[in-house]
C-alpha cells in the first residue's frame, strides 16, 4: 500500500513538473516571438522611405564661422519586411580634410531600427567626410510630439574644433510632420560646450 502510495506520489510530481515546463516553454516561445516581429515602432520608420530631397544649414557656436548652407537628396530603403532601414545621402561636391583641396561628392549612410528587447530605436551612422568610424545612437519615441529623440557619443578624429581621441556627443531629432516633410536636426557638442548644430529639412520627391 505504501509503495503504490509512494509511486502515485512520484506521478504527480512528474506531471506536475512536465505541466510546469510545458507552460514554461509555452510562454518562452510567445515572448520569444513578440521580440522577433516588428511592430509600430517599424512602421514608424517605414513611414519615410523613399526618395527625398533636402535642404541643410551648419551653424556654429559663438560668431567665429557663418551658418553654411547646402542640399542634396537621399533615399531611404526598407530591408526585410521593415526589419531594418538604410538611408544614403549624396550630397555636394566639396573639399574634404583628406583629399588634398580636391572636389569629392559627400556620401552619408545610416541604418537605422528598433531594438525590441532594449525598448530602444537603435541608429548607425557613416560618412566619407571626417569619419572612419561608426556613430552609434539610441533614442526615444514621444509620440505626442511626433519625435524621436537620439543621443550618442563616439571619440573624435583630428579636427579644428577637437584633438583626436576627444569625446564628442550627439543630441539628434528626428521629427516626423507630414507624409510628405520630415526634419533631422543634429547638435554636436564636446565637454558640455555646443559645437554645431545641423538642420536638415526633407522634402518628398
Amino acid at each position: 500500500m505504501n509503495k503504490k502510495i509512494i509511486i502515485s506520489y512520484g506521478m504527480y510530481a512528474w506531471l506536475l513538473t512536465m505541466i510546469t515546463c510545458t507552460a514554461s516553454f509555452a510562454q518562452d516561445k510567445n515572448e520569444t516571438a513578440r521580440l522577433a516581429a516588428t511592430n509600430q515602432n517599424h512602421q514608424l520608420l517605414a513611414s519615410i522611405t523613399g526618395s527625398w530631397i533636402f535642404a541643410g544649414k551648419h551653424t556654429f557656436a559663438g560668431s567665429k564661422h557663418k551658418p553654411i548652407e547646402f542640399a542634396g537628396t537621399m533615399v531611404r530603403k526598407a530591408l526585410w519586411n521593415n526589419r531594418y532601414f538604410t538611408s544614403e545621402v549624396t550630397g555636394q561636391d566639396i573639399p574634404m580634410p583628406w583629399s588634398n583641396g580636391e572636389l569629392v561628392t559627400l556620401h552619408e549612410m545610416t541604418t537605422e531600427g528598433y531594438d525590441n528587447v532594449k525598448g530602444k530605436f537603435v541608429s548607425a551612422y557613416i560618412n566619407n567626410e571626417f569619419e572612419t568610424g561608426i556613430i552609434l545612437l539610441e533614442g526615444s519615441y514621444d509620440a505626442s510630439a511626433k519625435i524621436i529623440t537620439y543621443d550618442g557619443e563616439t571619440l573624435s578624429p583630428p579636427r579644428g574644433d577637437a584633438p583626436a581621441g576627444t569625446m564628442r556627443k550627439f543630441h539628434v531629432l528626428l521629427k516626423f510632420i507630414n507624409d510628405s516633410h520630415y526634419t533631422l536636426e543634429w547638435h554636436e557638442s564636446i565637454g558640455g560646450k555646443e559645437l554645431f548644430d545641423t538642420v536638415l529639412n526633407f522634402t518628398r520627391q
